[in-house]
């Protein structure tokens, strides 16, 4: 077992994600035992305790979500991402074109794959890479702490 504290165990629970955050619902975290409860709130107790000298945003924003990859996604996934593909290695079709030249300007440029890109600041991306787009919460609003979901836990 490593001596180093950043090695330890919150490392290995986090696996080889990239994620610096672990988010919470309440509405599960208040349906557990008491006991469990006075449990976390000591350990979130400790924590803010041994970091009250690090400056902390005022919030955050969190959403539930879906992961995609780039180039698995379609038109409107893209859009929704903030996520250009761009087909024509940057050329744009002159707008003078008939349907029938158009489609042989298409023909002519066509890349077997698009090239994507971040809108806004261009940045390119790896169409390999994972993207998420805001999707619907499937725990229930915590409703000032009325809602209550029973836990299972595993043996």
């Amino acid at each position: 077992m490593s001596s180093n504290p950043t090695d330890g165990p919150i490392h290995t629970w986090f696996g080889l994600s990239y994620c610096n955050y672990q988010v919470l619902h309440r509405t599960l975290m208040q349906s557990m035992p008491i006991e469990w409860q006075e449990r976390m709130v000591a350990c979130l107790e400790e924590l803010a305790a041994a970091y009250r000298h690090i400056e902390q945003p005022e919030g955050f924003k969190v959403e539930a979500a879906v992961t995609h990859i780039v180039n698995e996604m379609t038109e409107a996934e893209l859009a929704e991402a903030g996520i250009e593909a761009d087909w024509y290695g940057g050329e744009t079709p002159p707008k003078e074109l008939s349907g029938v030249e158009l489609d042989e300007w298409r023909a002519q440029y066509e890349q077997d794959a698009p090239d994507y890109y971040r809108i806004g600041d261009g940045e390119e991306m790896d169409p390999h890479s994972r993207v998420l787009l805001p999707a619907a919460d499937p725990v229930s609003h915590y409703n000032r702490g009325r809602t209550y979901i029973e836990p299972r836990p595993t043996p």
